[in-house]
């Protein structure tokens, strides 16, 4: 029975590692990226616009990168279950005018 508690402790222990884990990729690494990039673009350029769209970008794609999982579960409910409320579109066909004649015939 000891063995069973145990166990069950090093499973706890391995999943709050593996959460550590993660939470450090996220803010520390990508974090650094972030800083990292926005200060390369503006050591290239010395643009505060540039560096500003640099900012701007990576927020962009660390927003992204944090809720995936969100992302995800709303694409996939939205491909599954598309809602109906778009109007249907109108098509119309055009005859093809000859260049050549102006339509004439």
């Amino acid at each position: 029975m000891t063995e069973l508690m145990q166990m069950a402790g090093a499973i706890s222990d391995a999943n709050s590692l593996v959460s550590q884990l993660k939470n450090f990729f996220l803010v520390g690494v990508l974090g650094l990226m972030y800083v990292v990039s926005i200060a390369f673009v503006w050591g290239q350029t010395k643009s505060v616009l540039k560096a500003g769209v640099a900012a701007i970008g990576g927020a962009v794609v660390l927003a992204v990168v944090v809720n995936m999982t969100v992302l995800r579960d709303k694409i996939g409910e939205d491909i599954k279950n598309p809602s109906g409320t778009a109007a249907p579109a109108a098509v119309r066909v055009v005859e093809h005018i000859d260049p050549l004649d102006g339509g004439r015939r």
